[in-house]
Order: C-alpha cells, then sequence, then structure tokens
C-alpha cells in the first residue's frame, strides 16, 4: 500500500510539474516568485508531517479529522513539488 502511494505521489508530482512547465509564460522574476512560495508550502507541509504525524486522539471526529488533513497534505506536497520542479526547468531551458 505505501508503494502505491509513493507511486501515487510521484506520478501527482510529474503531472503537475510538465504543467507548470507548460505554462512558464510569465517573466522571470514571477517564475522566480512561483518557485519560492511553491517551496516554502513545500517545507510548511514536510514540517507539520514531522511534527503532527504520530498524533491521533481515539474519537471518530480526529480520525476524520486525521485523514482529511493528511490526505490534503498529500495531494498539496505533490503539486507543490511538481511546481518547484516545473518551473526550475522552464527557467533553465528558456
Amino acid at each position: 500500500m505505501a508503494v502505491r502511494l509513493i507511486l501515487a505521489w510521484v506520478l501527482l508530482a510529474a503531472v503537475t510539474g510538465w504543467g507548470a512547465w507548460f505554462v512558464a509564460r510569465a517573466s522571470r522574476r514571477a517564475l522566480w516568485l512561483r518557485v519560492a512560495i511553491a517551496a516554502l508550502a513545500l517545507i510548511g507541509f514536510a514540517a507539520s508531517f514531522w511534527m503532527y504525524g504520530d498524533h491521533l486522539d481515539k474519537t471518530l471526529g480526529a480520525v476524520i479529522g486525521y485523514f482529511l488533513l493528511w490526505g490534503s497534505v498529500f495531494v498539496l506536497s505533490g503539486v507543490c513539488a511538481g511546481v518547484v520542479v516545473g518551473t526550475l526547468i522552464a527557467l533553465l531551458v528558456g
């Protein structure tokens, strides 16, 4: 199961990276700003996972919140990683 999640995350990051590279029509300064914002968000997601990833209460609401929170962190961190890599490739190529 963990391997499937990792492959899904990598696929999500690759698709988003291709999209970020494809729509990189802005100025270089705006592209660097996009990289900086996405990198800061990615660092925030990683920090939240390391700091709060092992705490879980035993109530139904806590379990539902846990899956909603970490599901969104999973998806958004993949998107941020793809944006960083795709935009950096666009900056290096163009």
